[in-house]
């Protein structure tokens, strides 16, 4: 039931957000196919972001399309050209444009640039003169003595102040940056409007109250129950729905016209809002690419192939006349621990075994960092990356007793990837399986740099340590 219902909202947002002057339809793929790429480089980036983060859908005529208007396309702006990059990392494509981004971009801007960079690197795409450490500092660093962010001055804007809080919200775990979440949450709250809104530069608008939405849901933060954030009963969701005109776009101030880019950021933050409502984790850390079909049911049916086989062979000793009891319950007794033995197998997946971890723990000794890499067969299959990175490095909490397998865990939940284990074996984590690559291939783990000794069900973490899964091809002699 609670699938459906958020299948459903999801259905609702998407007509919500379609741009005005576009014929509304329910078939997201088409209107993908459609005027979003027709109209590819010229606006919409928000919305493919948003898609890939809420739904499968196909972003091949996407994304040659984006391309297409890239290689033409002249674009000063370090910070649209880090938001082309962006996209393009949504859409499954743009290696080589991505690339060039990461090594003339990062910082050229002022803060947004920063942002943006820190975005870009948190989905595993490498610069050589900026890290993920070095772009926080930096960010950090610029945050005012009021709590929060500007393009510009010494007074903090509420849209620039969220959107530096979305890009350090995967490092949320980490006390330096904790400490400074907090003073910004702190700020925002005090600079909420008494209908719940939030205005940008003194005036009250749509995209104001979608980037904090948007903030709040990549922090694990409902906006809707938060009482710093309800203010006279009113909360952000509340606010937002204020801007929405009967052709189911979005204004930008109160009272106005539909205004395209308010539209699209309110989109992107219902759509950030949901992930949230649905245990995920930031819209802005990139879901793995799930290919149309893979290991589909495959216990279910096994099941039924096992329960036909039994029939057969039950009829075929009727036929030979052999009907002593013992031999259909020997046969029917082999069918059904074979069933037993397909359903035990323990695949977990975020469509069919989600369960959200909490959103903190109470009891938590401190942080680790964990990344999981195929660097080995980097791009070889379409369903693996083609930068090596399946999950970037993300800070987590641990609590004491916590191993590297429970925190594999953590992390597959929160960020919906599919894992195939046994206690601490892993054989699989986001359909790339042990013997995918030769007999000698499967993933490994090294925490600090050091490959481990002990199986992952048995290494116990500590704070600051960093963890790194690998998938390795010659049983880790391949590792760097």
């Amino acid at each position: 039931m609670k699938k459906r219902i958020f299948s459903l909202i999801l259905c609702l947002i998407l007509l919500w957000a379609i741009p005005a002057g576009a014929v509304p339809q329910d078939d997201p793929q088409a209107w993908l196919n459609g005027e979003l790429t027709q109209k590819a480089g010229q606006g919409g980036e928000w919305y493919v972001i948003a898609l890939r983060q809420s739904g499968s859908y196909d972003f091949t005529a996407y994304r040659a399309a984006l391309l297409e208007y890239l290689s033409d396309a002249r674009v000063s702006s370090a910070t649209t050209r880090q938001k082309y990059a962006l996209t393009l990392a949504a859409a499954g494509g743009g290696e080589e444009y991505i690339a060039g981004v990461m090594e003339d971009s990062i910082g050229q801007q002022g803060v947004m640039s920063w942002v943006y960079g820190l975005h870009l690197l948190n989905n595993g795409y490498i610069s050589s003169t900026h890290t993920v450490e070095s772009v926080i500092a930096q960010l950090l660093s610029l945050q005012l003595e009021d709590g929060g962010w500007a393009v510009s001055g010494v007074i903090s804007d509420a849209d620039v102040t969220a959107m530096a809080l979305q890009a350090l919200s995967p490092h949320k775990a980490q006390p330096e940056v904790s400490g400074a979440v907090e003073t910004a949450l702190a700020l925002l709250s005090s600079r909420q409007l008494e209908d719940g809104g939030f205005a940008s530069y003194g005036v009250p608008g749509a995209e104001s109250v979608a980037q904090v939405l948007t903030a709040l849901s990549c922090l694990g933060i409902d906006a809707a129950r938060d009482e710093r954030f309800i203010k006279n009963g009113c909360t952000l969701p509340d606010a937002l729905a204020r801007f929405r005109l009967e052709d189911g776009s979005y204004s930008h101030t109160l009272g106005g016209a539909s205004n395209a880019t308010a539209t699209a950021q309110s989109f992107l933050a219902l759509a950030a809002y949901q992930r949230l409502q649905e245990g995920k984790g930031s819209i802005y850390l990139l879901d793995p690419a799930v290919p149309p079909a893979s290991h589909p049911g495959w216990q279910t049916v096994a099941g039924i192939v096992i329960a036909a086989l039994a029939v057969l062979g039950c009829l075929l000793l009727l036929l030979l006349k052999k009907r002593s009891w013992k031999n259909y319950a020997a046969v029917l007794g082999a069918a059904a621990l074979l069933i037993f033995a397909t359903q035990a197998v323990d695949v977990q997946s975020a469509a069919d075994y989600y369960t959200p971890p909490p959103a903190e723990k109470a009891d938590a000794i401190g942080t680790v960092t964990l990344s999981i890499r195929c660097d080995a067969v980097a791009g070889q299959a379409e369903h693996i990356p083609a930068n090596g990175v399946i999950l970037p490095q993300t800070s987590f909490a641990i609590a004491q007793g916590d191993t590297v397998s429970q925190l594999l865990t953590e992390a597959a939940r929160a960020h919906g990837l599919l894992m195939d284990v046994s206690g601490g074996y892993v054989a699989g984590i986001n359909y790339l399986y042990e013997f995918d690559f030769g007999e000698l291939s499967g993933w490994i783990y090294c925490v600090n740099g050091e490959k481990a000794s002990v199986g992952s069900d048995q290494y116990v973490l500590r704070n600051g340590d960093a963890i790194t899964w690998h998938y390795t091809c010659e049983m880790g002699n391949d590792l760097p």
